[in-house]
């Protein structure tokens, strides 16, 4: 196998035989603002505010157009405390890497369970995986912070719990797309075009 040249020095996934630059405190910083930054970040907040508004779910803003922008500005919210702390703040502070390293062989079950792991295990700065306590604490405290902004109705231990749920579920399911996009990408030259770098 040919190596690789080195990644973008904030790319969010590293390709096997990749060699990426260790990230310093500030830079994990740096790189979950990149992480909200990015366009592709609009498409999981429509998502979750068009499923909010249809089946009536928190927040509960209402179910007119004005509660359907503040459903979008929730969910963008949502997704932007979640990175800052997960991969930021917390990332610093537990000494882990943010990024996603790719598998990139092996049968599909071995790589999907691989990747989905990832929601519960990180690589540490040093190459070393364990638990991923920066994720994990970082979704947490994301997930306290709705409590500032949703409505009244939607500041509960309930939601608090369904959010942290969630952006678990959300994370292994993301890391899936991480894994096997590129090869479908490969697989269907068309969609070289669509590529997000």
């Amino acid at each position: 196998m040919a190596t690789l040249p080195p990644p973008r020095k904030y790319a969010q996934v590293i390709e096997p035989g990749q060699e990426p630059d260790k990230f310093s405190p500030v830079d994990k910083v740096i790189f979950s603002f990149t992480e909200v930054a990015r366009p592709i970040t609009l498409l999981p907040a429509l998502y979750s505010a068009s499923y909010e508004q249809l089946f009536q779910t928190d927040p509960k803003y209402g179910n007119d157009s004005a509660a359907y922008g503040e459903k979008i500005g929730a969910a963008l919210l949502r997704r932007a405390t979640l990175r800052v702390y997960s991969d930021g703040i917390f990332a610093a502070a537990f000494h882990q890497d943010p990024r996603y390293y790719r598998v990139g062989s092996g049968s599909l079950v071995h790589r999907g369970l691989l990747s989905a792991r990832e929601a519960f295990v990180r690589r540490s700065d040093d190459g070393v995986n364990q638990i991923n306590y920066s994720g994990l604490i970082g979704r947490a405290a994301s997930a306290v912070t709705v409590l500032g902004y949703y409505p009244s109705p939607s500041r509960t231990g309930k939601v608090v719990g369904l959010t942290f749920g969630t952006s678990i579920a959300s994370d292994m399911g993301g890391n899936l797309v991480l894994e096997f996009l590129p090869n479908i990408i490969r697989k269907f030259p068309i969609m070289q075009k669509l590529r997000l770098e």
